[in-house]
């Protein structure tokens, strides 16, 4: 009987013990030395893909195996798009719809987020309000442009609103949800404490529903740039939007071009911005990542 148990304390003994290969190197290690082989393989791909794009591109178009009036080689875009910096158009439009986002895109947030913590802690405001916002959602922003034009008048207006309405429903929407997935033990505490609803959205609510806001943030952000773009279409002479439009109407592709890697790249920068932020006011999200 003792020796049966010696056997079996062996065996635990020796499955305990890290694998080794055949020259006592930890096969684990070997793991993850090919993981990050793996991730740099990636990254160098990640790197050069958009480049390899551009080079079929250039080839393509200057073979003559895809329209050259619609699709210029990218070295001639590059060029539209220095002499527009140059002569200042591509600066002022880009700052024009710069502006107009961050007001409506400001506006829609802040709001989006107030209310957001409101509805998500009080019950009956969420039940008689959550069903419209669940109403209108579906309604394309760009139907109600003309009303708002109709109230408030042409110009900036009317695009800074309809901004503010596309972002407002992404960043309440997931201020809800975020205010909705909090541990119930943590709104306890705070009736515990007889805290007020200002301690409860500030110091409960708030910090722990940050990652759904800052996601609603980050989307919202691709949504503010399409609808910015599409009301400077028909709302305005000046922006990223008008200056697509223009182009397009005189069959001048090389600032549409222009025009539309810009607000891509201002997009991108957006994300990262957005992202950034968020990093910094959830440290927690940064440590559990590492």
């Amino acid at each position: 009987m003792s020796e049966k148990a010696d056997k079996h304390a062996a065996l635990d003994q020796r499955a305990e013990q890290p694998r080794l290969g055949g020259r006592g190197v930890i096969v684990r290690g070997r793991g993850a030395g090919r993981k990050r082989s793996h991730l740099k393989a990636q990254q160098i791909l990640r790197t050069f893909s958009p480049v390899l794009l551009l080079v079929i591109w250039e080839l393509a178009s200057r073979l003559g195996l895809i329209d050259r009036l619609f699709f210029p080689p990218p070295t001639e875009i590059a060029e539209s798009g220095y002499l527009m910096f140059l002569d200042g158009s591509l600066v002022s439009a880009s700052a024009d719809s710069l502006r107009r986002l961050f007001i409506g895109y400001g506006m829609g947030a802040l709001a989006g987020v107030a209310i957001g913590l409101w509805l998500g802690l009080s019950s009956w405001s969420r039940a008689l309000f959550e069903p419209w916002i669940q109403i209108t959602y579906p309604i394309p922003k760009l139907a109600v442009y003309p009303l708002i034009v109709l109230v408030v008048g042409l110009g900036d207006l009317p695009i800074i609103i309809l901004l503010a309405i596309a972002v407002f429903y992404i960043v309440v929407i997931n201020t809800i949800a975020g205010v909705l997935s909090i541990n119930r033990a943590y709104l306890d505490v705070g009736r515990d404490c007889n805290a007020s609803f200002a301690q409860f959205a500030g110091t409960i609510a708030l910090p722990a529903a940050l990652p759904h806001i800052f996601t609603g943030l980050e989307i919202a952000l691709g949504i503010g740039f399409i609808v910015l773009v599409a009301g400077e279409f028909v709302g305005s002479n000046s922006g990223l939007g008008s200056l697509i439009w223009q182009s397009w109407q005189v069959f001048d592709v090389g600032p549409m071009y222009v025009a539309i890697v810009v607000v891509s790249l201002l997009g991108y920068a957006s994300v990262l911005t957005t992202r950034l932020v968020g990093s910094i006011l959830m440290p927690w999200q940064r440590s559990r990542d590492n």
